[in-house]
């Protein structure tokens, strides 16, 4: 008889499944961002937010909730009704490099359910119009016979184009010298004025300047070149198994209904097929990058443990607030 009773609620669990994706949803949805409005991240999910409307019937609603670095809306989203009423919008570097740089009240990479990625991105390895660097070959010439006069800016410690440049010197045994600023914009000012030698920027924020001549482009950080920039060369064409990239998606609170998430993943994926979304995508640096619940998981494992061993050659002194460090 016990197997009868194990069958009968497996039956009505699956049952019970069926009926939340087929009457879910029925009022809006709200969808956290956890960066502030105008940003890459904001961009990508009002872009997304808007055509899974039209897709499941009911608004979703993006909601800019800001603070520690993502960590507060990140932290609301883990502790909301897992009834499908509340996902997130959130980016790689929230999941993957976070959780070695600073203490989080949540699991960053297992602690929420993953739905679905849609769209990715590529570093720009620029230097400034007037700089005697002209490619990555002479960039780490120069770097061997002078170590530590070459440098490279990023947007602060930790953050993604500072480890992909942490990632650059750790590959190839170059001394880089490392000068972190407060935000992206005054360290790309100082690259274009040739004060710091090089930066790794998000593809899509310096293909303009790139275009517009401001700023040259060395290199790409992605697996092969860029389809903006085929004549510049991808660094792992020199440095086998060099790669720093990105990407944005969906998840919601832990314990979603899978049938949820498959639901608002079809639609996703319904989405990132369509030309309309690759090309205005496309159009801004960025590419599709679809895939499922269990492949958006996956990445975001072997993502956190790449930029966990980066993270772990980096001074306590550097990231006072490492788990680990005293």
């Amino acid at each position: 008889m016990k197997w009868i009773r194990i069958a009968v609620c497996a039956t009505a669990a699956l049952f019970a499944g069926q009926a939340t994706a087929q009457t879910w949803p029925t009022r809006p949805i709200k969808l956290l961002i956890p960066i502030a409005a105008g940003g890459a991240t904001d961009q990508m999910a009002r872009m997304v937010a808007a055509r899974l409307s039209v897709a499941l019937g009911q608004q979703v609603v993006p909601e800019n909730l800001t603070g520690a670095s993502g960590a507060i809306a990140l932290q609301r989203l883990s502790q909301s009704e897992p009834d499908g009423y509340t996902l997130g919008a959130t980016a790689s570097s929230l999941h993957t490099i976070a959780p070695h740089t600073s203490k989080l009240p949540y699991d960053a990479v297992n602690g929420f359910t993953p739905i679905g990625t849609y769209a990715s991105f590529d570093y720009l390895m620029v230097v400034g119009t007037s700089s005697p660097v002209t490619s990555l070959v002479d960039l780490l010439e120069r770097a061997k016979k002078a170590p530590m006069e070459v440098s490279f800016a990023s947007s602060g410690i930790g953050t993604g184009n500072h480890l992909a440049g942490v990632l650059l010197g750790k590959m190839t045994g170059a001394e880089l010298n490392s000068i972190p600023y407060r935000g992206g914009n005054p360290a790309m000012v100082d690259v274009m004025a040739g004060r710091t030698t090089f930066i790794f920027d998000v593809l899509g924020g310096s293909a303009p300047l790139v275009q517009g001549g401001k700023l040259r482009a060395v290199a790409n950080s992605g697996p092969k070149r860029h389809r903006l920039f085929p004549d510049t060369p991808a660094v792992a064409e020199l440095v086998p198994g060099f790669e720093a990239t990105g990407w944005f998606g969906l998840i919601g609170p832990p314990k979603l209904p899978p049938e949820i998430a498959r639901r608002v993943n079809s639609e996703l994926a319904k989405i990132l097929g369509s030309n309309e979304y690759r090309d205005q995508l496309q159009a801004q640096g960025y590419d599709p990058l679809p895939g499922s619940s269990d492949d958006m998981a996956r990445r975001m494992k072997i993502d956190a443990a790449k930029w966990g061993e980066v993270v772990r050659t980096l001074p306590c002194t550097l990231i006072t607030d490492r788990p680990g460090c005293p």
